[in-house]
């Protein structure tokens, strides 16, 4: 059953850096171990989600006092951190994300201008991580509910399909509201990837 945790979820300070690594480090693969997983390891890590991004602490310390990114945090009755998530609102960042998408082809010509013309803005979402025990009970819903509050552009997120496809990602942006607009191929660490692009139009009812 899914809880509520709104009334938990702050923005986060620099003395969250290390939570937030940790709750990274919960759910990530190396790029580098891909090829030496089983076949049943592979299969688990594709249904209950995993993250790609190998970064150190000060990565987070840098975002966490950049004005234009949002890491939301939640945490336990104990102030332990159970789970984040980042957005990317700089203009920098967004140009990073448009150099690197590789070859693109999409479901849309609306899809295509979002990404590709610099006239338009989006937001990031770069990364969503959620310790093991407290997953499928809604906090990654109420960790993004909370970041599209302030947002009032299109969210952009990007899936792994390959190597190693993260499925689990896919069923959780699909069902908050995220749709796939786009696949990308590219390269990470030497090896060959494929992304699944997705795009949450953000439509602000009235």
């Amino acid at each position: 059953m899914a809880q509520k945790f709104t009334n938990d979820i702050e923005i986060a300070n620099l003395e969250d850096a290390h939570g937030i690594q940790n709750a990274l480090k919960q759910n990530l693969i190396e790029v580098k171990d891909v090829d030496k997983i089983t076949k049943k390891h592979k299969k688990e890590l594709e249904e209950e989600g995993f993250l790609r991004k190998e970064v150190g602490i000060e990565y987070y310390k840098d975002l966490i006092k950049d004005p234009y990114t949002d890491i939301y945090v939640a945490k336990d009755k104990k102030g332990k951190i159970i789970g984040f998530a980042s957005i990317h609102k700089k203009k920098y960042n967004i140009l990073k994300v448009r150099d690197v998408v590789g070859n693109l082809s999409f479901e849309d010509n609306r899809s295509k201008d979002l990404l590709l013309s610099e006239d338009t803005e989006f937001a990031y979402l770069d990364q969503i991580s959620i310790l093991p025990e407290y997953k499928r009970k809604g906090l990654g819903t109420s960790l993004f509910k909370k970041a599209l509050i302030p947002i009032n552009v299109p969210i952009v997120a990007f899936i792994v399909e390959k190597p190693l496809f993260n499925r689990a990602s896919v069923y959780w942006h699909e069902y908050n509201g995220f749709i796939l607009s786009a696949i990308s191929g590219g390269e990470y660490k030497g090896k060959e990837f494929k992304f699944q692009v997705f795009i949450h139009w953000n439509k602000k009812e009235n």
